[in-house]
């Protein structure tokens, strides 16, 4: 038997003719494919890591409708959705993160969230609002949960949660305003009477009240007319020339002030007269009448006051003889409030219709008698008879206000 040479072959070259890179190419080629999948993989996320995203600049949004900001999820598609941050209450959106949408911040309680509206003003970020009461940021609102989103990506995971959206407080309780208005609360009140006390077609109830006449009149408490508040108010009709129910003595006088307000509520059972006629006046104690009272009353079918010395008086509408438009006017059926300054010791008067004031009757020059007395009901000069009526009449040291 002959013995075969063994081949020793081509070097770098097996029998079968595959090169030996070839056969390394084959043990390195898997090895180099998972540390490549490693790497892609820790780039891209993967389902089981809630990636923070890179975080986004949700940051705090501020006030209202606060965005969450923008966060980015990484290069990677289909990677973990940035956590939300911390939407500052309001409608903080949760931002719109690279590979999946972040799930909205959620919305606080509180009007439109914490630092939104906040119940009685905009509350801007937890600034106080005025006026309002502290309005809660509420539960947070959960992130929700993001989609993984895009191609190529494993689950996305849960979305950063949108964190409370704090305490914005609705800060101190606004003023309201100068005068309290209204019925008989407020301030330096004196006195005041909405007569749901009083028996209906009797006289206004001593002993504050008493009546003065001179003529035939009538005074009497109605409970059938509508009132401005309850179901009670003063009528004043027929046909005396005077017909007053008045305020003197106690329990206002003897008085330490010697500037008073005083509002009254007036309802017209007919529309304002051209003709001159008094509703109301304040003056002294003694006498039904004296020359510097002043008197609050009608003239060219709106308010005016005057007194009897000179017979001095001033429209609400002192231009009324040259543009013919009419001033403050309370149309008939209808309450409307009349409120007025008086102090003698300063030569001053003012008056308000419904909270606005009259310029034309605010002087500075009107010569008064202290005050002892305040008459509600009618004075007739040139008529007609009517009817009135006089409801929540207040007196006090302090502007008191209308509804």
């Amino acid at each position: 038997m002959s013995r075969q040479r063994r081949d020793p072959g081509v070097p770098g070259f097996d029998r079968s003719g595959r090169s030996a890179a070839n056969r390394s190419r084959r043990v390195v080629g898997p090895l180099v494919g998972l540390a490549l999948s490693a790497l892609v993989s820790s780039c891209n996320g993967t389902p089981s890591t809630t990636g923070t995203g890179g975080r986004g600049s949700g940051g705090s949004a501020s006030g209202g409708a606060g965005s969450g900001g923008s966060a980015s999820g990484g290069a990677g598609s289909g990677g973990h959705p940035g956590s939300g941050g911390a939407g500052s209450g309001g409608s903080g959106s949760g931002g719109s993160a690279s590979g999946g949408n972040a799930g909205s911040g959620g919305a606080g309680s509180g009007g439109s969230g914490s630092g939104g509206s906040a119940s009685g003003g905009a509350a801007s970020g937890g600034t106080p609002g005025s006026g309002g009461i502290p309005a809660t940021g509420g539960v947070p609102g959960s992130g929700g949960v993001s989609n993984g989103g895009g191609p190529g990506g494993g689950p996305g995971g849960n979305a950063g949660s949108g964190a409370a959206g704090g305490r914005g407080a609705g800060g101190a309780a606004g003023s309201g305003g100068a005068a309290p208005g209204g019925g008989c609360s407020g301030a330096g009140v004196l006195f005041c009477d909405d007569f749901e006390k009083a028996t209906a077609g009797m006289n206004p109830p001593g002993p504050a009240w008493t009546t003065a006449f001179n003529g035939m009149g009538t005074i009497t408490i109605d409970a059938s007319t509508p009132a401005h508040s309850g179901t009670k108010s003063v009528h004043v009709g027929g046909s005396a020339y005077q017909a007053f129910f008045e305020l003197k003595g106690a329990p206002i006088f003897p008085a330490s002030a010697t500037a008073f307000y005083v509002r009254v509520y007036l309802r017209l059972g007919a529309a304002m007269t051209s003709g001159h006629n008094t509703y109301f006046k304040a003056g002294a104690a003694a006498n039904l009448s004296s020359d510097h009272e002043t008197r609050v009353g009608v003239m060219n079918a709106m308010l005016m006051i005057n007194q009897p010395a000179g017979d001095r008086g001033f429209l609400s509408n002192q231009n009324y003889y040259v543009d013919n438009k009419p001033g403050a006017v309370i149309p008939p059926m209808t309450w409307g409030c009349i409120e007025a300054f008086l102090d003698p010791s300063h030569s001053t008067v003012d008056f308000w219709l419904d909270g606005k004031e009259l310029g034309d009757l605010h002087r500075t020059d009107w010569q008064q008698d202290p005050i002892g007395a305040f008459r509600f009901g009618f004075e007739k000069y040139a008529g007609p008879d009517g009817d009135f009526w006089y409801d929540d009449i207040a007196v006090g040291t302090q502007k008191i206000g209308c509804d």
